[in-house]
Parts: C-alpha cells; sequence; structure tokens
C-alpha cells in the first residue's frame, strides 16, 4: 500500500511526489541553465537574465504538465444522500437567529426550483405549518 501524505489538502503517493519534484528539477533547471548562457552569450546580460528566468518557469509548467500526466489523483470521492434528520434542527437554529422564513410558497418560482433542487422546500413547508400552528395556539 502507498504511503499517502496530505500535501496543500490534497492526498498524495510520497513516491509520486518524490518523483515529481524529481520532473520539476530535471526539466526547470537545465532549461533555466541553458537559456541563461544562451542569452547571456548572445546579448545583454541583464536582459539575458530574465529571458533565462521566464524559459526556467516554463519548464516548470512544463514539468507539472508531464507529472500530471504520469501521476494521477489518489483520492477517492463518494456521494451519499444527504442525511435529513436534522433538517428541521438546523431551519429552526436559522429561524432563531434571523427571524420567521415565511411560506415558500410565496416565493417566486425560479427561487421554489432551486429551494425544490436543494430538497428543502418541503421541510421549509412543514416548518412554515408548524409555526403557524404553534402561533395560533
Amino acid at each position: 500500500m502507498p504511503q499517502l501524505l496530505e500535501v496543500w489538502n490534497d492526498t498524495v503517493d510520497s513516491k509520486h511526489l518524490i518523483g515529481s519534484i524529481a520532473i520539476g528539477i530535471g526539466v526547470a533547471v537545465p532549461a533555466f541553465l541553458i537559456s541563461d548562457h544562451f542569452f547571456t552569450t548572445t546579448g545583454d546580460p541583464e536582459l539575458g537574465h530574465s529571458y533565462a528566468l521566464l524559459i526556467g518557469i516554463v519548464g516548470c509548467i512544463i514539468g507539472a504538465v508531464i507529472s500530471g500526466i504520469l501521476f494521477k489523483p489518489k483520492r477517492v470521492i463518494t456521494e451519499s444522500e444527504a442525511d435529513t434528520r436534522n433538517r428541521q434542527e438546523v431551519i429552526d437554529e436559522v429561524v432563531e437567529e434571523y427571524g420567521d422564513l415565511g411560506d415558500p410558497r410565496d416565493l417566486k418560482p425560479a427561487v421554489q426550483e432551486e429551494i425544490r433542487a436543494l430538497g428543502l422546500f418541503d421541510a421549509l413547508i412543514e416548518n412554515h405549518e408548524n409555526r403557524a400552528k404553534g402561533a395560533q395556539l
């Protein structure tokens, strides 16, 4: 089983990380050194160093692309149904903090569709009806 590490909130294989660093160095450093030598001998040395740095940055990008092609992501993404048990509790907390949300059926149709797509429409109606019953008592 590979040794997995977390780097910048992403999961990586330690061997692939070392390989990617080696590829980056192996592409960027020679690109910089060769272009630095070429540009400084053929013209203005200060301008040549600037161009060489630019070529080195391009080498870094090429190294990153090569590493991205060679080493695929290690993360596993799983999807699951949302836990609906606590929706009413969360809606109650929102109502306590911001006040009554009103009847979701009074909203514009486009907003209602968005709320339905999130799976919250029925929960909001239930919350509104429960609060209306509580206010009448």
